[in-house]
Parts: structure tokens; sequence; C-alpha cells
């Protein structure tokens, strides 16, 4: 086991770079697919925080899918030894906007992992840093949490506090062209998002379930109707449980100052996903 685990800590610092041009067509694209008016038409345009997800997509071509539409690897693996694995969520830091036209360049590495050998467990963060012509732009971390059957032990993030209120509420009802125009737009095959058949036969979910990131997508534009002047500086959500398309979902907001706490919930009311967003002081 720590052979493995010292192969495991090896792959720190692995990196590869990308590249892509912000364009409004894609923009648009995404607009169309959250339901919101184009907030970036024109060369030199602002694209607002967070949109950046819809470039740089993983052009894997068919005969390199799996069964269940997602690549078969990452850009370069990341192998544990541990047989459980489990995304658990994303932060991103906002140092400048993208623009109409930008040519922008993304660096992604292997930034940090975790280990417990006790339990045994293994935490592995991967960093994007996104950077135009004018310097960074974005940094993202993806989190990653493997580990065996006595569970993740105290390598699993602490989740926050849901407040007991909400400053702003809205339904959702999780359609299937919603999921499946976001899919499209992020060049995201994965079956579960839109195919009905699949998802309830082949791997037995009750539904659709809808995207993670359609999700903290419907937090960051409810944050962006109703604060329209506050600048956003961090975002991060963690997944607690899918939600399916089996009802009505709600995402809720509580604002206190400069923090923003974010929760959406099935058709049941069980929390599903916590946001937390910190905007820049007036």
């Amino acid at each position: 086991m720590t052979d493995q685990f010292d192969e495991l800590r090896r792959a720190v610092g692995q990196r590869v770079s990308t590249e892509d041009v912000v364009s409004a067509s894609q923009i648009g694209r995404l607009a169309g697919a959250l339901g919101v008016a184009h907030p970036a038409p024109n060369p030199g345009d602002a694209v607002p925080h967070d949109w950046h997800t819809v470039f740089f997509p993983r052009l894997a071509a068919l005969d390199e899918l799996r069964e269940d539409g997602a690549p078969q690897s990452e850009e370069f693996e990341v192998r544990s030894p541990l047989e459980i694995s489990r995304q658990l969520g994303r932060r991103s830091t906002y140092h400048d906007a993208l623009r109409i036209g930008d040519n922008i360049t993304r660096v992604t590495e292997v930034s940090n992992i975790a280990i417990n050998e006790a339990q045994p467990a293994a935490l592995i963060t991967i960093r994007d840093t996104i950077t135009t012509p004018r310097g960074v732009a974005v940094i993202d971390e993806r989190d990653r949490i493997t580990f065996g059957p006595e569970g993740p032990g105290d390598l699993m993030p602490v989740l926050p506090e849901i407040p007991d209120e909400a400053s702003w509420r809205r339904s959702y009802d999780p359609t299937a062209v919603m999921m499946f125009r976001l899919s499209a737009v992020r060049y995201n095959g994965h079956r579960i998002h839109y195919d009905r058949d699949y998802a309830t036969e082949v791997e037995g979910l009750p539904g659709l379930v809808v995207p993670h990131t359609l999700i903290s997508a419907l937090m960051l534009e409810m944050l962006r109707a109703q604060l329209p002047d506050r600048d956003l500086a961090r975002f991060s959500y963690q997944s607690i449980k899918r939600i399916y398309d089996l009802g009505a979902y709600e995402v809720c907001g509580k604002v206190e100052e400069d923090h923003v706490t974010f929760w959406a919930s099935d058709q049941e009311g069980a929390a599903c996903t916590i946001g937390e967003a910190e905007l820049r002081a007036t």
C-alpha cells in the first residue's frame, strides 16, 4: 500500500496546457441554456464570472468514450489504489473578467494530494489557471476523494451550515431540454444527464441527473440578477447528493454583507448542493 501511495504522491506537479478563444457565439449558447439574455454579444464585452466553464472542452473522439458517454480517461491520469472515488466540488477565484475575443490559456495541474494511510483515503486537488493577454483571470480548484471500505474519514471537507431563512429562492423544473442544452454547450456527453433509457435501465437511476454544473450556474445567475452591481471575488460549491428530474428543485440564497450562502434542494426538500460566494467590498 505504501508503494502505491508513493506513486500517487509523484503525480503532484503533473500539468497540461490547452488554448481557446472567448467567442460571443459560445457565450450565447450558454445564455440560451440558462434562459437568460446574452450578456456579452460584442467584441471586448466582459463575460460574467464563472462562464469560463464552457471553454476548453475535452475533444475526445467517439471511440475514446465509455458506454456512459464520458471520456475513457482524463487529460492525464491520477491513479489511486483506492477503489471508491467521489467528486466533491469546486473552488474558484476571479482576478479578471474574460472578454469576447480574448485568446485564453488554461494550465491544468495536480496541485496537491493529501493522504491518510491509516484510513485509508486520498484527497486529490486539480488546479486550473486561466490566463488572458492581460494576465491571470481565473483559478479553479477541483477536489476528488478516493477511499476504501472504511470511508473517507477526516479528509472529507466540512460543509457550510445552511441558513434558517433565504433572502432569495427560485424553483426550477428539471427539463431534459435544459439539461441537454447545458451538456451540449459544455461538450459533455455523459448520458445520465439526457438519455433516460440509459440512466434508468443501464445505471439503475431513478431518473435523469441534474448536473451540478447547472445548479452552480443557477446559483450565480441568481446572484447576478439580485446584486447586478456587485463584483464576485470567489465562489465554491460542494455536492452532497444528486438531484434527479423527479420534480421541481429549488435554489436558495442568503446574503449577509459580502458573503452569500447558496443551497439547492430536491423535490423532497433535501439539501443536495451547497455554495458560497464572496463579494468584493464596495
